[in-house]
């Protein structure tokens, strides 16, 4: 099923690894598990990580040249829409891969693989990488370690709609074959510093409701206040999602072309990505966003999740 990816792989030898602009942890965890994992089975090829957006908690940029990627292939993870990858030169690989679980994206790579109903692409990369086509190659414990880090953030440590069984047994697999320490992992991904408590204290307090729809708007000016800057800020959407009286929720942040860029999220049955897939956005029925939208889309947007949450 997936011998097409393995075939390229052992076709070249060099590699680059693309992410998401912006990426978030299953975008880096995923890179770096790709990148532990060739590097392990295959210490003659030369793979660097491509992507200058940082994640807060770990991130990584090999600087990889021109050349480098030119001649390469380029294996592009978390990634729906070419517009996305962070570092455009992906296209101009030699040869390139999508590995996606998101929907509604576009076959923008010379081989296309998406499975949306992986919780994560950490996910749909553990089970290509355990898969029958793979069986003569290890998954080392770091490689685990690094692929359940993905899996966790983006199922918010396995609490997501779209969180499934076999999210459940691939991260068993993984703990059990990776020795992981799943409260160790708790503790580095999910906990912050006294400072961050007290900035997320004052994020609630601009929490509004329209019917069981919940929203936060941060401009520049509370932005400032708030010492955060827009890509911060907009990771606490989670923080609503702990309400129960609300069905839809959205964050939406200034960012510094003095447009916003909103993350919404929803309970299971509340479908909400075709609404910012008609600003330019998209994502998964119960996770999506949008960039760069101006004042009036915004309220456009809220008029429309309001009337859904009902």
């Amino acid at each position: 099923m997936y011998k097409d990816i393995l075939d390229k792989i052992l076709e070249f030898d060099q590699i680059s690894i693309f992410r998401h602009q912006k990426p978030d942890g299953d975008a880096m965890f995923s890179s770096l598990a790709l990148n532990q994992f060739i590097i392990d089975n295959f210490p003659s090829k030369k793979v660097k990580i491509c992507g200058s957006d940082e994640y807060e908690i770990i991130s990584r940029n090999d600087n990889a040249s021109d050349r480098f990627i030119r001649d390469s292939l380029a294996i592009i993870l978390d990634t729906s829409t070419k517009e996305r990858i962070d570092d455009q030169r992906a296209l101009k690989a030699k040869y390139t891969i999508k590995i996606d679980h998101h929907p509604f994206g576009e076959d923008y790579a010379d081989l296309n693989h998406v499975k949306v109903k992986s919780a994560a692409a950490a996910e749909f990369l553990a089970e290509i990488l355990y898969s029958k086509d793979f069986k003569e190659f290890k998954v080392s414990p770091q490689t685990c370690k690094y692929l359940y880090c993905g899996i966790a953030t983006d199922t918010l440590n396995f609490k997501t709609a779209n969180t499934t069984a076999d999210s459940f047994k691939i991260a068993a697999k993984l703990i059990t074959k990776g020795d992981i320490k799943v409260s160790d992992c708790y503790e580095y991904l999910f906990t912050d510093d006294i400072s961050v408590f007290q900035k997320v204290s004052k994020i609630r307090n601009e929490l509004k409701l329209r019917d069981k729809f919940g929203y936060i708007i941060l401009d520049q000016k509370k932005l400032n206040e708030l010492d955060m800057d827009p890509s911060e800020a907009k990771n606490h959407i989670t923080e609503l999602g702990t309400i129960r009286n609300i069905n839809v929720w959205a964050f939406a942040v200034e960012n510094n072309e003095r447009l916003f860029d909103v993350s919404v999220r929803s309970k299971r049955n509340y479908t909400i990505n075709s609404f910012c897939r008609d600003y330019g956005g998209g994502g998964h029925t119960n996770a999506a966003g949008v960039k760069d939208m101006t004042k009036e889309q915004l309220n456009a947007l809220f008029d429309s999740l309001a009337n859904v949450s009902k």
